[in-house]
């Protein structure tokens, strides 16, 4: 079978994709959960190792609902294997880190990770701006699993600096792959490690609080990513686990709070190519 190559060369527009079959990746626990998409984001995965201290590789994916790459990434509904289709197009919501190998291992026994603080809060939020779950990718920027008891706080390899150029190397990897027509961040680690990747997220490289990140534009409209025709539209989110600590500090538009992330995401998910 043919696998997803990445051209660099590409036109400046293009008006329709068109995806080759793509090669299955080693085998894996629970690989029957496992879409043809995901199997090919999963062989690009393996250029990720080796895993610096503290962080273990994932070896079991959750059969439902659940960020990548802990799980597919994508929306399944009634979380039984069965997944909506592979949001080529779509919306990537960027998350920090999967979290903790306990916290893996709880999803993976209940078959999604739908109970955790993150979905409960971003489900509702994403449908009152108009988003569908299955337009969306869920991933994140580190790979691999925490292997102590911390959940939150800074990732235990954000000091290796060349696993971090991996991850971000991942990161564009699965952009060009997904082509989305925007990406939702979520946290304030993630725009400045998301920044790197487009010149237009410039004012992000050293953005580490909303405050920083609302002064440079929340919104970042039109964003150029090697290997994508179009512009993306980038919008950084609170996270949602500290969304209502958080939310209030927000600005864009002249809108405060909830409504300024509201308006944001509707502005961002609305494709506009030149």
């Amino acid at each position: 079978m043919q696998v997803h190559h990445f051209d660099t060369n590409l036109p400046k527009r293009v008006e329709k994709y068109s995806y080759p079959s793509l090669a299955m990746p080693k085998v894996i626990k629970n690989k029957a959960h496992v879409t043809p998409q995901n199997a090919e984001l999963l062989r690009l995965l393996e250029s990720v190792a080796p895993y610096p201290p503290g962080i273990v590789a994932v070896k079991e994916r959750i059969s439902g609902t659940a960020f990548f790459p802990g799980g597919n990434g994508l929306w399944s509904a009634q979380n039984n294997g069965c997944f909506a289709d592979f949001p080529f197009g779509g919306i990537m919501i960027l998350g920090h880190d999967f979290g903790t190998v306990e916290s893996h291992r709880k999803s993976v026994e209940l078959g999604h990770e739908l109970d955790c603080a993150t979905w409960r809060n971003m489900m509702p939020f994403l449908e009152s701006a108009g988003v569908s779950l299955s337009d969306c990718f869920f991933t994140n920027f580190y790979m691999g699993l925490r292997e102590n008891a911390q959940i939150t706080g800074k990732f235990p390899g954000a000091n290796d600096l060349a696993f971090v150029q991996r991850c971000q190397n991942f990161l564009s990897r699965q952009i060009q792959f997904q082509k989305p027509r925007a990406i939702l961040t979520l946290g304030t680690w993630v725009p400045s490690l998301l920044a790197p990747l487009s010149q237009e997220l410039e004012p992000w490289l050293k953005a580490k609080s909303f405050s920083r990140i609302d002064h440079a534009g929340g919104l970042m409209p039109q964003c150029s990513f090697l290997g994508v025709a179009h512009p993306i539209n980038v919008a950084a989110l609170t996270h949602p686990s500290f969304r209502g600590s958080n939310v209030h500090r927000r600005r864009y538009a002249y809108k405060i709070g909830d409504a300024a992330e509201l308006a944001m995401v509707k502005k961002a998910v609305t494709f506009t190519a030149h």
